[in-house]
């Protein structure tokens, strides 16, 4: 990394808007502008994603093709958009596949020469896409041709602005919300066998008790869980909203197991995810390999019950959730929907566990950074940015940002 982008990284680290003057007095020259004011909304919309981005205005001089490439290997995952003054850009991302520059451009080219509204378009559109699993146009796995729940191109979204972003957000949410229902059914279930585990234990938590202190204060948590999960199920307005309730009823389940063990005087549950197969069993006790049908095999988390089942060649009891129309399936091949609902249970560890399933596939991971790029814009194939140029058109007419084709 050159010693000018180095200074940039470590800037970024502070602050993701860096601005060199220099790059907008260039800017300046060709009527864009970048003032206070415009800096100002570009930090409050990188301040309010859920996700890292990164915005530098570099003088022209500066112009690298693989800057943002360069800085994402640096500073890790993230969205990254370079501007060098009147020359050109890069941008690219650990978290959209596809178009990743041709939407810079495009946010940039439409903004009528106002670059703080151009960033701000970009970031608030780029950051849909992400919500929706980060995949724009060209065919990235998110993708559809028959507008049936595939995203939006991402350079579409930056290109129409306002309008094109709010009616993108309606239909996304319009779309949350059917999914949402579609989750609250395996939810109630979830939350119902909670409660009925609860009032089998029903322990007397008085301090004349004679259940040991530390069984109380476990049930006593478990109880407060149970309530915590309720309430956030109540609070959620989208299947992501969901995590935060498996998240306790998972904790809520080890916890109720640790009173188990202690009224009965054996020893404690180790602290497990929850068996794959279906969480409502509890804790695990072992991994064990499995392989879905037609699949690869893998290691995953089992109650004791389907770790036998499993190794005597026989079905687990899968957690089958509806999926619409009184259908049901494996949690596991019954669509994005899920994700949230699965990851409170198993976090980070999920999308692994879960390869070559219809959720592991939503949930995959979009192109990781590498390769320099040859100029096409496109994530598909590890381009991180490409050409250089603004696509050879003008910044709100004030000038032409490179003139070559990008």
């Amino acid at each position: 990394m050159s010693s000018s982008l180095d200074d940039v990284a470590a800037a970024l680290r502070e602050n993701p808007l860096y601005v060199d003057q220099i790059a907008v007095e260039e800017l300046r020259d060709l009527g864009v502008t970048f003032d206070d004011a415009g800096q100002s909304s570009v930090r409050d919309a990188l301040d309010g994603t859920d996700t890292p981005f990164y915005v530098a205005v570099l003088p022209a001089a500066a112009d690298d093709d693989a800057a943002a490439q360069t800085l994402a290997r640096d500073l890790g995952t993230g969205t990254y958009l370079v501007i060098f003054g009147n020359r050109g850009l890069s941008a690219g991302s650990t978290e959209i596949d596809n178009n990743v520059r041709q939407a810079a451009s495009s946010a940039l080219s439409n903004a009528d020469g106002d670059l703080g509204t151009g960033i701000t378009n970009f970031v608030q559109s780029a950051e849909q896409v992400i919500a929706d699993g980060g995949s724009g146009a060209g065919g990235g796995p998110a993708s559809s041709s028959d507008g049936g729940g595939g995203l939006l191109p991402l350079a579409i979204l930056a290109a129409a602005g306002g309008g094109g972003f709010l009616l993108y957000r309606r239909n996304k949410r319009n779309k949350e919300r059917v999914q949402l229902e579609q989750v609250r059914g395996a939810l109630d279930e979830d939350i119902t066998k909670y409660g009925e585990r609860l009032s089998e234990l029903d322990l007397d938590l008085g301090t004349n008790s004679r259940v040991p202190i530390e069984a109380r204060h476990e049930y006593g948590r478990a109880l407060d869980l149970y309530e915590n999960a309720k309430t956030f199920a109540d609070r959620a307005e989208k299947p992501t909203d969901l995590k935060p309730v498996t998240t306790a009823l998972e904790e809520g389940r080890w916890l109720l197991a640790c009173v188990d063990a202690r009224t009965k005087g054996e020893p404690l549950p180790e602290r497990r995810l929850p068996c794959f197969f279906d969480p409502g069993h509890g804790p695990s006790v072992e991994d064990i390999e499995w392989a879905p049908r037609g699949g690869a095999p893998r290691t995953v988390p089992a109650c004791a019950a389907d770790a036998f089942r499993v190794r005597n060649g026989d079905d687990p009891e899968t957690r089958m959730v509806p999926v619409g129309d009184g259908e049901r399936r494996p949690y596991y091949d019954a669509g994005p929907a899920y994700g949230g609902w699965a990851g409170g249970y198993f976090g980070g560890l999920l999308p692994g566990m879960l390869i070559g399933t219809m959720l592991g596939s939503a949930m995959s991971s979009p192109v990781s950074i590498e390769g320099g790029g040859d100029g096409g814009g496109d994530w598909g194939g590890g381009d991180f940015g490409g050409g250089g140029d603004w696509g050879g058109g003008d910044f709100g007419g004030g000038g032409d940002f490179g003139g070559g084709d990008f």
